[in-house]
């Protein structure tokens, strides 16, 4: 009687666990799922550039799959901060990670611009040993950016990041920016004012510039913004009158307090 009740007790066991195991997925597991819909979203973006009103539906949907999976897998599994997902590169799939590794955007294509590109940003933090998930929604036509990397920068008080993205507007117009942001816990500030400009506070430093005026440069994604961890320095090119970036720079410098514009040298 023993060994027919272990048999019959088995299965419902396992079937109470199944949802548990489940769960328990791993990172390359989670890299191949966000995988399909990355695919999905790339062929749903061209057919939708075919004039296929059905396929940009199906692209509108994909793309919000992505940003849910993106959020749950993130809260499930702390070994998003730290994995590059590989896999995921090859389409305009973007993860900066801080230096810390306790916060990551995540930034992709939408595929649903044409010249202009948008992109959606989901932003993961861990702080206390608990997982955070946040995003913004933006503004119908806004495009957004991609996120290529995060620094980091602690005061007296304070840890606080600087997310560097990147935005294309047109086969040659493009910007690019530092964004700063701060955390504590569900309390995600995207409205960190840690610069001073002359028109007052702010939590963002950018511009518009020529990509052709940059195009030989080798690196991809462009890299015109630089932190300097030791000065804690920012420093951002002098763009002309017609958007080409010039060989002169300006210079941001950490008071303690606030990014402050340096007096050029002559």
């Amino acid at each position: 009687m023993k060994t027919i009740k272990a048999t019959i007790l088995l299965p419902i066991i396992l079937l109470l666990f199944c949802p548990i195991f489940s769960l328990a997925q791993t990172i390359e597991s989670i890299e191949n799922d966000l995988l399909i819909s990355l695919k999905k979203i790339d062929n749903f973006g061209y057919l939708s550039r075919r004039t296929e009103e059905t396929a940009f539906d199906s692209l509108i949907t994909e793309n919000k799959i992505l940003k849910q999976k993106i959020m749950k897998y993130a809260l499930s599994n702390k070994e998003i901060l730290t994995y590059n997902f590989p896999k995921l590169k090859d389409y305009q799939f973007y993860k900066a990670t801080s230096p810390d590794k306790t916060f990551c955007i995540f930034s992709w294509n939408l595929q649903t611009g044409g010249s202009m590109q948008f992109y959606n940003n989901v932003f993961v933090y861990e702080q206390y040993g608990k997982m955070y998930t946040y995003t913004i929604e933006k503004e119908e036509g806004t495009p957004g950016g991609f996120y290529s990397e995060i620094f980091q920068l602690t005061d007296e008080l304070n840890t606080f990041y600087m997310g560097c993205e990147n935005r294309i507007l047109s086969g040659r117009d493009c910007y690019q920016a530092v964004n700063v942001f701060d955390f504590e816990k569900e309390e995600f500030n995207t409205q960190y004012s840690k610069i001073k400009t002359k028109s007052g506070f702010t939590n963002t430093l950018g511009f518009s510039y020529n990509f052709f005026s940059v195009e030989n440069h080798k690196e991809r994604p462009v890299k015109l913004i630089f932190f300097n961890k030791s000065l804690q320095t920012i420093t951002i090119p002098v763009v002309d009158t017609k958007g080409n970036v010039t060989s002169k720079n300006i210079i941001y410098k950490y008071n303690g307090d606030y990014f402050v514009k340096q007096n050029s040298k002559k």
